[in-house]
């Protein structure tokens, strides 16, 4: 009955092909992308707030993660704009509890395929203090979104790259972690996802999986001896899946890792004999999901020598008194305005070839104009921030939709006048200048909220 109106709605082709996946229920698969898609939300383990849920629940595999009841007006949510929660399939979450297994010391990790930023800003709450990522998106499209994203997370060590896969091969041999959650059929997609269902072809799984190995022949190449590739599709077929992972280890002699994850999370095992994880929709609260994490061998050849460049000639330059531990940073001043960045992260990006695009590194502090020094909105929303350093304001609900909205903010006579730090449930969300009478409201106009309810 249901099985058979969700197999109206799903491509022939794909059908017969889950029906001949062994140890699949593919009828149980089938019934389930007739289903409502799971909500569920990610919070970050680097900002401290009060935000809940009500008749929220645990993702079993993730400590900062909650299925939700229902979805609610996020947009109109200050908590998501200050960074406090990410909205993510509970499924991918499982990319947090996987770094945190894998990264013990600070480490180097790229994402090859980072949009809009979900699997990266939950690697970035697994890796320890002191590590740097890299985020890279090849469609242009797309990078708007991730840098939005990773910029209100707020972890400082990060740069946004927007590159062919290949441009990475320069950092041989210096990455602990590349993570790739490959282009991919999107078969795990379908119910949430009318295109998905319209898009899917034999065609475009042949040609996702002759995309995905040239992407992971670039991460491979990054990795140092002992490092790890984490691969991930949201699509079912072996073809991209597990006969992935077999190529890896016949083509470059990749070690599949035993994740050890316990039996009462629900994750199936692959559909063959190497460790491989497969969320599906039937079985597992989220959408269709294959992880497995590979490991590039010990005797591989030797890393390079990171050569760390390390300048504090800008610590004098107005602004640098704005972030905590500025002898951490590098800063650079571009005509007016003030960067800062992670020693090691400023290296690696030197080892990029030249025309690689990188959309942003570390943290833009602020800009001089005129007499004032106007500090970034990336600044308000990063950990790098020194808090208490300007006046800061709470406002309430309604005054902080307001500001979100771009709309002039009234505030307190005894708030000091000059730029002044606005905050909801004690995270920043950005700046305004209090000129006496009025608020000029400084939130950028590219990340207003638009919608009126």
């Amino acid at each position: 009955m249901k099985t058979a109106e969700t197999s109206t709605s799903l491509p022939q082709g794909f059908i017969d092909e889950m029906q001949t996946l062994s140890g699949m229920d593919s009828e149980a698969l089938l019934v389930s992308l007739g289903k409502s898609p799971e909500v569920g939300v990610r919070l970050n383990g680097r900002k401290r707030s009060s935000v809940s849920f009500d008749g929220a629940e645990p993702v079993k595999w993730c400590p900062a993660g909650l299925h939700l009841r229902e979805r609610p007006a996020f947009t109109l949510m200050p908590e998501l704009h200050s960074g406090a929660f990410y909205v993510q399939d509970p499924s991918s979450m499982i990319h947090r509890e996987i770094v945190s297994r894998l990264a013990s010391a600070p480490s180097v990790l790229v994402d090859f395929c980072a949009a809009p930023g979900g699997k990266t800003t939950a690697a970035i709450d697994a890796l320890p203090d002191g590590s740097v990522v890299i985020a890279n998106e090849f469609e242009s499209s797309r990078v708007g979104a991730l840098k939005e994203n990773l910029t209100k997370w707020g972890y400082p060590h990060v740069a946004i790259t927007n590159s062919p896969t290949d441009a990475f091969r320069a950092l041989s041999g210096q990455v602990d972690i590349a993570m790739v959650d490959a282009p991919c059929s999107g078969e795990g997609m379908m119910r949430k996802d009318a295109e998905a269902r319209r898009q899917w072809s034999v065609g475009l799984v042949a040609q996702c999986a002759s995309l995905q190995r040239e992407i992971v022949a670039d991460a491979v190449e990054t990795l140092r001896p002992g490092g790890y590739l984490v691969y991930s599709t949201c699509t079912f077929n072996r073809v991209e899946n597990e006969d992935m992972l077999d190529w890896m280890a016949e083509e470059f002699g990749l070690e599949s890792v035993d994740m050890g994850f316990p039996e009462e999370w629900g994750i199936p095992g692959g559909l063959s004999g190497r460790p491989a994880y497969r969320f599906m929709p039937h079985k597992t609260r989220g959408e269709g999901l294959f992880v497995g994490v590979m490991r590039k061998p010990e005797g591989s050849a030797a890393a390079s020598h990171r050569k760390i460049r390390f300048n504090q000639r800008g610590l004098g330059l107005p602004g640098t008194d704005l972030v905590h531990f500025p002898e951490g940073y590098m800063f650079s001043a571009y005509g007016n305005v003030l960067k800062a960045a992670s020693p090691l992260l400023c290296s690696l990006l030197d080892m990029l070839p030249k025309k690689t695009r990188i959309v942003a590194s570390g943290v833009d502090i602020g800009e001089r104009k005129g007499k004032d020094f106007i500090p970034s909105a990336a600044l308000a929303l990063s950990n790098a921030y020194r808090r208490g350093a300007l006046p800061e304001v709470e406002v309430s609900y309604e005054e902080a939709v307001a500001y979100l909205r771009r709309e002039l903010v009234a505030l307190p006579p005894d708030v000091p006048r000059g730029i002044c730090l606005v905050c909801y449930g004690g995270l920043p969300l950005g700046w305004v200048k209090n000129i006496g009478n009025r608020a000029n409201n400084l939130y950028p106009q590219s990340w207003r909220i638009r919608m009126n309810r």
